[in-house]
């Protein structure tokens, strides 16, 4: 299967992240709280300044925006699908 037609089977690429609930997930996160998403073994955290973190056991990121948050974590979901993990 190429990859222009694995990145088509995302749904909400057509319907919109506003129906995401990943993105509903990260927009909810309260400032000091943490959700896991264990697909991808990966925990998001909003931190005491109002910055969303991604966090696993190699990697950390900061991102000032829960768009940006949203577009690294559902990149990592869809090469995760691709690679059948």
């Amino acid at each position: 299967m190429s990859e222009q037609i694995i990145r088509q089977l995302s749904v909400y690429e057509y319907l919109g992240k506003a129906y995401d609930p990943l993105f509903h997930a990260i927009c909810h996160i309260q400032q000091g709280s943490s959700k896991h998403i264990p697909e991808i073994k990966v925990t998001l955290t909003k931190n005491q300044h109002g910055l969303y973190e991604m966090a696993s056991e190699s990697n950390h990121e900061c991102y000032s925006n829960k768009e940006d948050l949203y577009d690294c974590v559902n990149k990592i979901l869809s090469y995760s699908l691709l690679r059948g993990k």
